[in-house]
């Protein structure tokens, strides 16, 4: 099911906006997100779940999570698929936090504003399906991320599952920025981010709404399947 788009008085942007409409305003800088456990709700809760069954179907046995945090939702799927492997990438507290309290998982350190590709066993990413979830909105600079995330794809990664929140939904297509939530530097309505990953070298597989958490229900998160498409912004 395509996601709900609504009418905008602004013309979509370009490379320098992130394909964000005219007029937005980005943050500038945020500080690190700890991702502390939070028991009273579940952000994005169907993401994992859509992810491993994509794996599934692909016969992929390997998940890479793109900015993993403390992995709470890895863990879980750990638990349900105890003969898969299972890779974090995240830095900083959040990292450490798994390398101390997850008996499972191979945890790789990656500032996914700057990293330029990931140490991995070129074996394991072949049997590999990614995730990135409500990550993108969190970075100054995407591109490094979706650069790292495109590489997985053309080193054999059957899929990447992305997420992150529809604005159009959240606060409205119009609004003019920056996010309502400080730890966000900016919020792409789905025509904008589909824009973006497609500028980025992406093919969009499958793209719809999913829920924000698991206490409201509301359907104002984006979910999309893609995989390698055509050429890279700023590539001939």
């Amino acid at each position: 099911m395509p996601p709900a788009l609504s009418e905008s008085s602004q013309p979509i942007g370009g490379p320098e906006s992130f394909f964000i409409r005219c007029g937005y305003r980005s943050r500038s800088e945020v500080e690190y997100f700890l991702d502390e456990t939070d028991d009273t709700v579940t952000w994005q809760p169907d993401v994992y779940p859509y992810a491993a069954e994509r794996a599934k179907e692909l016969g992929r046995d390997v998940v890479i999570d793109i900015g993993c945090g403390q992995a709470g939702k890895l863990a879980s799927l750990a638990a349900e698929h105890p003969d898969w492997t299972f890779v974090g990438v995240d830095f900083g507290d959040n990292l450490r936090w798994c390398h101390d309290n997850h008996p499972f998982g191979q945890w790789v350190e990656a500032d996914l504003e700057s990293a330029e590709r990931l140490p991995l066993d070129p074996d394991l990413v072949r049997r590999s399906v990614v995730i990135c979830s409500d990550v993108i909105e969190h970075l100054v600079d995407p591109a490094p991320a979706l650069s790292l995330i495109l590489g997985l794809l053309r080193e054999g990664s059957a899929a990447a599952v992305l997420s992150t929140p529809a604005r159009e939904c959240r606060s409205g297509y119009d609004t003019p920025g920056p996010p309502r939530n400080p730890s966000h530097v900016r919020e792409w309505a789905s025509d904008e981010f589909q824009a973006l990953l497609r500028a980025s070298g992406f093919e969009i597989h499958d793209a719809g709404l999913t829920r924000s958490d698991d206490a409201s229900n509301g359907l104002s998160t984006q979910l999309l399947l893609v995989g390698v498409g055509g050429t890279e912004v700023g590539e001939q």
